[in-house]
């Protein structure tokens, strides 16, 4: 799970333009790391860097606003298993 957070950080980094460091708990909304558009292209890329699927209820912003919830959305994503 390390190397999956430090994959998001980059991400954020790189599209935000921020270089501190960037708490899993921090609100990506609330800190101004990340606008309502850019969280939608941060889970496009979490679909295609995981191999995951999200659901509609996926991208709500309790799931996608930090770190720790994109984390686990990904392990959650990652044990449902295909019909």
């Amino acid at each position: 799970m390390h190397d999956e957070i430090e994959v998001l950080r980059d991400y954020i980094r790189q599209e935000s333009g921020y270089s501190g460091s960037i708490d899993p708990d921090l609100d990506l909304l609330d800190g101004n790391l990340l606008d309502s558009f850019s969280i939608v292209q941060l889970a496009i890329f979490v679909q295609e860097r995981f191999g995951i699927e999200l659901e509609a209820d996926d991208f709500a912003r309790t799931h996608l606003a930090t770190l720790s919830g994109i984390l686990a959305l990904i392990e959650k994503r990652r044990s449902v298993k295909p019909a």
